[in-house]
């Protein structure tokens, strides 16, 4: 009779398949992350860009909705 619950997982280590080669120099060196300071300048200068352009609408949707009635 099959055991009614699962078997809890049990982590096995990965295996290096035979047929390749063992590695006998170290690995590359990792190339830098991008530098994305520029894109975060932009986005800043966007942000700010619509926030001037919507100020005077949220100004006048406001001094609508009050007197308005």
């Amino acid at each position: 009779m099959p055991e009614l619950r699962p078997h809890p997982y049990e982590h096995q280590a990965p295996h290096r398949p035979a047929h390749l080669p063992r590695r006998t120099t170290p690995p590359p060196e990792r190339a830098q992350p991008p530098d994305l300071r520029l894109f975060l300048f932009v986005g800043i200068a966007l942000a700010a860009v619509l926030a001037a352009l919507a100020t005077p609408y949220l100004v006048s949707y406001l001094i609508q909705v009050l007197f308005s009635g």
